[in-house]
């Protein structure tokens, strides 16, 4: 990969249309259909971590202008909201350790952070497991609503590392203080909050749930539909950009017209300055199509292809200039993933600008997830494939906490050859 003071390997006119044929070919694999954003990057990472590139810490002017935010909250529609057959919600809890003995499960367990007692409780309920090569635990439904909020966090993150542990890899989450941010406002009764809020367990900013199982046969359907919709709500926020009769016009056009836009930009930027005095813009407006259409919305629900091709953060990160985005990007073969990242993209270090994309990886080199810089500490990204998984506006921060693993990720930035 060449650093960010290296020129980019292709002069050619930065358009649309030149995306398009350069994106096409970044090969991005899925490992998992129910891990939303996993791909294989192979070696095309170094094995520095980076630290955050915002430029917003610096005190000359910013490129992209002065911004502003409204904090929002969004929520899928309930005719999106998928609500398993009861059967579903009576099955057995069980959790699985992969490729690991007594012994590996007992260092594990150690490394976690979990409490003695319930450490010790978990190893004497461990049973070998044949097919998983490892260990399982089946426990009894109301060992699991008795569990502390602290050893919840540390058994399910812990969990979360395993792909077989479906209900921790279809987690719910949200970034909030507390319960009560996550549900103000909501159809959630009562009754359902108090089996609820003591199942959600915290890391960094972000709450989880992944306890639907344990509690969901309680509630009518009625209640249950209003607590997934609820759960499936995303903290998002507007961002609008302020002009005022001293701002810089040319380096507005400049930098929101990233990408052979800027006669798309100009017009309604110099629009925006002929009105005088202070003025402010909705950035949906100066963004690409693709992000212009989908921010803040949620799949159609007349999309016939919508379980077909997973649409899904590294689809979004990829087609971000495409007029017309390419489904083969979702469905790309991961055996050219790093000839392809290598040939279409080089990697950078810092000074992000609108339209670089910004890749967490695992220590076993699998992309976890994507997201595209916009501006200021502002990502672009959607959050897996499904109906209810919507786009929006997010900052570096809350990316970490999205997959949460006890594993550490590492952070790559990339910019298309072309820019």
């Amino acid at each position: 990969m060449q650093p960010e003071a290296s020129a980019p390997r292709n002069n050619t006119a930065r358009t649309g249309h030149s995306f398009k044929r350069g994106a096409a070919a970044v090969a991005i694999v899925m490992v998992a259909a129910l891990i939303p954003c996993v791909v294989i990057l192979r070696n095309s990472m170094s094995s520095s971590a980076h630290t955050n590139p915002d430029a917003a810490s610096s005190p000359v002017a910013k490129p992209w202008g002065q911004l502003e935010y409204t904090p929002i909250v969004i929520a899928p529609p309930l005719e999106f909201v998928p609500d398993p057959p009861i059967e579903c919600y009576s099955e057995d809890t069980v959790w699985h350790f992969s490729e690991l003995g007594p012994d590996g499960l007992s260092i594990l367990l150690q490394k976690t952070g979990l409490s003695a007692p319930f450490s010790e409780k978990l190893l004497s309920m461990a049973v070998p497991n044949e097919a998983i090569g490892g260990m399982s635990i089946h426990p009894h439904r109301q060992f699991v609503l008795d569990i502390s909020p602290k050893d919840r966090a540390a058994l399910y993150i812990a969990l979360y590392d395993n792909r077989q542990n479906i209900d921790q890899q279809n987690l719910f989450r949200f970034h909030g203080s507390s319960p009560d941010d996550w549900f103000a406002g909501s159809e959630v009764s009562p009754a359902v909050r108090k089996l609820v809020d003591p199942l959600i367990y915290r890391r960094g900013e972000f709450m989880y749930f992944a306890d639907i199982r344990s509690i969901g046969y309680i509630a009518s359907r009625t209640k249950r539909l209003n607590l997934l919709k609820a759960l499936k709500r995303d903290a998002t926020f507007l961002a609008h950009l302020k002009i005022s009769p001293d701002s810089d016009i040319e380096a507005l056009v400049k930098y929101w017209g990233r990408g052979g836009r800027e006669n798309e930009v100009r017009p309604i930027l110099e629009a925006m300055m002929q009105r005088g005095g202070e003025q402010s813009i909705n950035i949906t407006h100066l963004l690409p199509a693709l992000a212009r259409q989908r921010l803040y919305t949620y799949p159609k629900r007349s999309d016939s292809d919508i379980m077909v091709y997973r649409r899904d953060c590294h689809w979004t990160s990829l087609n971000f200039f495409n007029e017309v985005p390419d489904d083969s990007l979702s469905l790309a073969d991961g055996k050219n993933a790093f000839t392809a990242i290598t040939t279409n993209y080089y990697q950078i270090s810092g000074g992000l600008r609108l339209g670089d994309i910004i890749v967490f990886v695992n220590p076993q080199r699998l992309a976890i997830h994507s997201a595209v810089y916009i501006a200021d500490d502002v990502f672009f990204h959607r959050c897996g494939a499904q109906s209810w998984a919507p786009w929006a506006l997010t900052r570096r921060k809350h990316l970490e906490h999205y997959y949460p693993s006890h594993k550490k990720y590492k952070i790559r930035y990339f910019r298309h050859n072309s820019l």
